[in-house]
C-alpha cells in the first residue's frame, strides 16, 4: 500500500520564485502529460534515444517534473507535482512524488476486475483459479506502482541552490 500514497518533499532555495520558475522552464523539455495514451506514446517515441527531464508549469506557482530514460516507455512513471512559494530568503519548493491520475484509475479498474473474477471463482469453489486471480491482482498492482524514478527526480531537484540552514 505504501506504493500508492504520495510522498511529500520540500526544500528551501535561494532562488526567487520567478528565477526558480525560469530555471524549470529553461531546463525541462516542455510536455504536459495527459491521459491521452497516443500523445504520450508520440512524446516517448520522439525522445526514444535520450534521457531527459520533462514537465510543465501548470500555473504561476505550480509545476510538474518527470524523468524519461532512453529506450524505455515510461510515460506513466512517478513524477513530482510541486509548488513554488515565496519566503524571506528565496523560495520554498514543496510537493509530492506520485503517479499521474490515470494510473490510479487503471489500478482501480484492475482491482475491481481481478477481485471480481477471484470472488466468482471462489464462489464456484475453484480455489486454484481464485488463487491465481488473486496473484494476478497483486502482480498487476506491483507492476503499476513500482518504479525507481523518485531518485532521479530528486537528484534533479537537488540541483537548485539550497538556502543555508538556520541555527
Amino acid at each position: 500500500m505504501l506504493l500508492i500514497f504520495p510522498i511529500s518533499y520540500s526544500f528551501e532555495t535561494t532562488l526567487s520564485p520567478k528565477k526558480a520558475a525560469a530555471k524549470l522552464e529553461r531546463e525541462l523539455v516542455l510536455h504536459r502529460p495527459t491521459g491521452n495514451v497516443m500523445a504520450q506514446g508520440r512524446f516517448m517515441r520522439k525522445h526514444r534515444f535520450e534521457t531527459i527531464y520533462y514537465g510543465c508549469r501548470t500555473s504561476a506557482d505550480r509545476f510538474r517534473v518527470f524523468h524519461h530514460t532512453a529506450k524505455k516507455r515510461d510515460g506513466a512513471s512517478t513524477g513530482f507535482f510541486g509548488r513554488i512559494e515565496k519566503t524571506s530568503g528565496g523560495s520554498l519548493i514543496s510537493g509530492s512524488f506520485r503517479k499521474p491520475i490515470y494510473v490510479y484509475v487503471c489500478a482501480a479498474l484492475w482491482t475491481i476486475v481481478t477481485l471480481l473474477i477471484s470472488l466468482v471463482l471462489f464462489a464456484l469453489q475453484e480455489t486454484a483459479g481464485a488463487a491465481v486471480s488473486a496473484g494476478l491482482f497483486v502482480t498487476g498492482i506491483l507492476i503499476m506502482f513500482w518504479d525507481d524514478k523518485k531518485k532521479y527526480i530528486r537528484a534533479y531537484l537537488d540541483t537548485f541552490p539550497r538556502a543555508e540552514e538556520k541555527r
